[in-house]
């Protein structure tokens, strides 16, 4: 009879932990964003609808906007919650969410890294509509109408939490791809001990029993 003893608690490598760590702070950059989304998202649409309003083009009302800050909302809380399940599960050695998070990762990070761009290239976009709409404002303009209702650090804040943001992705894809974290998230296999003496019947083995002795379908002696 053999025996198998359960695997031994596997020490977790700390690129496992440091990523682990750093999807927790993903989500919790990405919690301040959307609040700070809900807190002045009409605001800025309303802003928005005073600029083209200056400029002689009518807006109905902010609904576009309105929609546009809802959807942001909610795919920032769906994004929370993903870094946080893929977070305790990779800490747990779940090979699936390793995975999910080159997947998800790469996508918000491709994500992350166009918002920058398109944040970092926002006063160029402006100046090409300028050049069609000639009744527009100079960005300098756009930007102090937009966001006059806003806090001055609210663009720096979220500027500085987008950068982090893309970090805090970026760095958990890369150390779940180095190789001390890969045996981590290896399936671990019972292993087989040999028998061990006297623990099953019939080990260790008998001495067959003598004639005459009664045993073994022997006849007893006679007395």
């Amino acid at each position: 009879m053999s025996f198998a003893t359960p695997p031994a608690a596997r020490a977790r490598p700390s690129t496992v932990s440091l990523a682990s760590t750093l999807l927790f702070v993903a989500a919790g950059l990405e919690v301040i964003s959307v609040v700070l989304q809900l807190l002045y998202a009409n605001k800025i649409a309303e802003g928005t609808k005073r600029v083209y309003e200056e400029a002689g083009v009518q807006m109905s009302s902010t609904t576009g906007v309105g929609i546009g800050s809802t959807i942001t909302v909610i795919f920032g809380f769906i994004i929370i919650v993903v870094l946080v399940l893929l977070g305790y599960l990779v800490g747990r050695g779940n090979q699936v969410a390793r995975v999910l998070t080159w997947v998800v990762g790469g996508l918000a990070l491709c994500c992350g890294v166009f918002a920058l761009g398109a944040a970092l290239f926002q006063s160029a976009l402006w100046e090409a509509a300028r050049d069609t709409n000639s009744s527009l404002p100079t960005w300098d303009r756009y930007k102090e109408i937009v966001y006059a209702d806003v806090p001055g650090w609210y663009e720096p804040v979220t500027t500085i939490l987008g950068i982090l943001l893309v970090i805090a992705i970026a760095l958990p894809i890369i150390l779940l791809a180095l190789p001390s974290s890969h045996p981590y998230f290896r399936k671990e296999q019972q292993q087989w001990e040999p028998p061990v003496p006297g623990a099953s019947p019939g080990y260790p083995p008998q001495d067959p029993p003598l004639p005459g002795s009664g045993q073994g379908g022997y006849p007893p002696p006679n007395v």
